[in-house]
Order: C-alpha cells, then sequence, then structure tokens
C-alpha cells in the first residue's frame, strides 16, 4: 500500500514549490500527479528548501531538516560496539527528542560509543494511526550525558528498507506540514 501526502491538504507555499516542481517536469512526465509529484519533490528538494527557509542565521552541517518531535524508540539491539565484537540483544523504550530523515535524537538510559551500530525501532503508528513502525539499523554519531540522568544519543540511519523509508518520509513531511500550516516553525 503506497502512502500519499494529499496535496489538497498542503499549505499554498508548498503547494507553490511543489506546482512549480511540477513545471519543470511536465516535459519529462506529462502524466505526473500532484500526489506523486509532492513525494518525489519531497525526497529530491525538500530539505535543501526548508533548511534555506527556516535555518536562517544558524550555521549548520546538517543534510535534512530536523524538527522536534517525542516518539518512543524500541532500542533492540546493539550490533556493533568499539568495547565489544559480539552482538548483544537489547530491548528498551527511549525517547526521540527530534527527527530528520537522516536520523534522530533519543533519550536513552544507557550510553553508547560513538560508531557502534544499534537496531530501533520506531513506533510511528503512536502518533499517526495511518503509519506502522519503523525499523532501522543506525550508527550512533554522538553520546551526551543529559542533565537531570540519562544520555542523549544521536544517530545516522544507515540502513533501512524502503516501506519503512517511505513510511519516514510521510511521517516527516505530514509533521512538517503541519508546523508550516500553524506557524510553527521553530
Amino acid at each position: 500500500m503506497k502512502n500519499h501526502i494529499k496535496y489538497s491538504e498542503l499549505n499554498g507555499e508548498i503547494k507553490r514549490e511543489i506546482q512549480g516542481f511540477i513545471e519543470e517536469n511536465r516535459e519529462a512526465n506529462p502524466e505526473l500527479s500532484p500526489e506523486d509529484a509532492t513525494l518525489l519533490w519531497f525526497e529530491s528538494r525538500f530539505d535543501d528548501w526548508m533548511l534555506g527557509k527556516y535555518n536562517t542565521g544558524r550555521k549548520t552541517k546538517r543534510k535534512h531538516f530536523r524538527f522536534d518531535i517525542e516518539i518512543p524508540v524500541r532500542v533492540v539491539e546493539r550490533l556493533i560496539d568499539s568495547d565489544s565484537k559480539e552482538s548483544e540483544e537489547i530491548d528498551y523504550v527511549g525517547t526521540i527528542l527530534n527527527i530528520s530523515r537522516g536520523g534522530f535524537y533519543f533519550k536513552s538510559p544507557e550510553s553508547f560509543n560513538p560508531a557502534s551500530i544499534i537496531k530501533a525501532v520506531i513506533d510511528l503508528s503512536s502518533v499517526d494511526a495511518d503509519l506502522a513502525e519503523v525499523e532501522a539499523l543506525a550508527m550512533v554519531v554522538r553520546s551526551d550525558r543529559l542533565p537531570g540522568g540519562g544520555h542523549g544519543v544521536g544517530v545516522m540511519f544507515s540502513s533501512i528498507y524502503d516501506e519503512d523509508r517511505q513510511n519516514l518520509n510521510v511521517f516527516i513531511f505530514k509533521n512538517v506540514a503541519y508546523h508550516l500550516s500553524t506557524g510553527d516553525t521553530r
């Protein structure tokens, strides 16, 4: 089942960007529907557009636009760790604090070494009934001790199935479109 963002539900600013994208691609793909164009635009131009529009004044090396949200994440396995040669089954729930198409930052009861590879399951259905879980392998890029206890762990996706990536993309796009329509672009 293919998930779509409903073009008719998007705000005018995003619709204008997508309409321009359709015009640019009309010759190559005259049958391009607004819904298919929406997903193509999201995959190819969204991050640059968001970073250019809403990251003004802030320097960033980020490739993907990141937004704050709290979502449960289940960490089920540590596949690679610099301190150990063996994988280790673990199973606990942390809280994602922000997410992008490239990775996420979550609150964890335990620390992870940079370059560790973890297997994580993000239950998008807990915040959007139309979407399913996303299972991914992710590499730890940072781990910080948080004030008040616990650790903040930043990961980037290293492997994710196409269907799961599509669910993640739809989730991110829906949420960003909502934030844009309400004017909440912190």
